[in-house]
């Protein structure tokens, strides 16, 4: 609790809101029901433990490099006063107590190992400061030798690589942001400490003042080290981050089949006697969204978009306006044909024969250019124009032959279905 309150949130702890932590911790973790009075009373009685009734906790150990017995002497919770209220925090010599007999893993080691350091620069123990920076370059280097060893995975056994990477993450990138943080805060330390010893040079000699500096620039040079790896491995987590996806990606499309046998889909679907499965074939068919849109802001980079060099415009012929013909002109030009055929028949029939009726000239046309020309509209045409005149004269010679209708009752000719006209004769002109 200390170490949250103190160090990542940067703020000391007031007995009332150590009593206030208690009293959640009681009932979270070991189900205490107390009223206030009791939660203060077992607050009181932890809180002195952690103090040790102001005494330093001693630890006895050997020393296998002096070969003898050694004891330690530390102190857990420091405090002081200000504006009229104590305050609380963790001593340095608890945070190096606490790296050295704790597995970390549900925490940074290398941002504890920084809250240990800024308790060191603020003691002016700038020694041990370098000595801790220097663990936290070897942390720092650890990782980096983890993330090859997670890059490697991946590439041999997807599965083991993504399960190894996403350990990865959570017990190393996700700190990075608080191990930044933590950085720039003793960078700053630092500084201050320069600006104190600096300050403080008229009251201490000159060689205890050479000795200052000299730990302080070996302790900025060596934090200065540790943060440049430190960015150099957060560039390259980057980068393993962005081969995860790929890999992942390549690997879900990898699994993905390229076709699918709708004839074994329907026998397995009788065989299961479960019409339901039908919904799981046609569901995909109605998912892809096909409705494509437009941005109008690329109107404007079409506009002026520079067009390649080796780019050259289509060739367009030019076309003179004569060399067009119409379809209606096709048309015109095909009737007129047809329309000088019947009249060359016309005109050698009554040569020849002086009288001739329509009858007797169809039967020719037809004999001549068979069935087709006496069922086309030309030859319909044709007569229809001889006979539709604004006023008929008997005597009036159409081109070296006259028409005459028959006298008395007029007989029709059926040429085919549909069509048919009244009999007429042509005579020489």
């Amino acid at each position: 609790y200390f170490l949250e309150e103190n160090n990542f949130k940067d703020k000391d702890v007031t007995y009332t809101e150590y009593l206030d932590f208690m009293a959640v911790c009681l009932k979270r973790d070991f189900g205490l029901l107390l009223d206030r009075q009791e939660e203060k009373v077992v607050a009181d009685f932890v809180f002195d433990k952690l103090k040790n009734e102001g005494r330093p906790f001693v630890f006895e150990y050997f020393d296998p490099v002096d070969k003898k017995k050694k004891s330690l002497r530390l102190h857990l919770i420091e405090s002081r006063i200000a504006d009229n209220t104590v305050w609380y925090s963790i001593s340095s010599d608890a945070i190096e107590f606490y790296l050295d007999t704790k597995e970390i893993k549900d925490e940074s080691k290398i941002s504890v190992e920084q809250l240990l350091l800024g308790k060191l620069i603020e003691s002016k123990n700038f020694k041990g400061g370098t000595d801790v920076v220097r663990r936290i370059n070897n942390e720092v280097e650890r990782l980096k030798i983890r993330k090859n060893e997670v890059a490697y995975l991946m590439a041999n056994d997807v599965f083991a690589g993504i399960e190894a990477y996403e350990q990865f993450v959570d017990t190393g990138i996700k700190w990075f942001e608080d191990e930044q943080r933590l950085f720039v805060k003793n960078s700053e330390l630092i500084a201050a400490s320069l600006k104190k010893a600096e300050e403080d040079y008229a009251n201490v000699g000159a060689d205890e003042f050479a000795r200052t500096i000299s730990d302080i620039y070996t302790l900025e040079t060596e934090l200065h080290v540790a943060m440049n790896k430190h960015s150099e491995l957060l560039r390259t987590c980057t980068d393993l981050q962005i081969l995860a996806d790929e890999i992942i990606k390549k690997t879900k499309l990898n699994r993905l089949r390229n076709t699918f046998n709708f004839k074994n889909g329907l026998e397995h679907i009788i065989a299961s006697d479960d019409p339901l499965i039908l919904e799981k074939l046609v569901a995909p068919l109605f998912a892809p969204n096909l409705k494509k849109t437009f941005n109008v802001a690329n109107i404007e980079q079409m506009l002026s978009y520079p067009p390649a060099k080796d780019e050259r415009g289509d060739k367009i012929e030019k076309v003179e306006a004569g060399e067009i013909t119409f379809a209606d002109e096709i048309e015109e030009e095909r009737i007129q044909s047809n329309h000088r055929i019947f009249e060359t028949i016309l005109k050698d029939m009554v040569k020849k024969m002086g009288r001739i009726s329509l009858k007797q000239y169809s039967d020719v046309v037809r004999k001549a250019l068979g069935e087709e020309a006496i069922k086309s509209a030309d030859f319909y045409s044709y007569v229809t124009v001889l006979c539709q005149q604004a006023t008929y004269e008997p005597d009036k010679t159409f081109d070296g032959f006259k028409i005459e209708f028959s006298q008395g009752e007029p007989e029709n000719i059926v040429f085919c279905d549909g069509f048919e006209m009244t009999d007429l004769y042509f005579l020489a002109g």
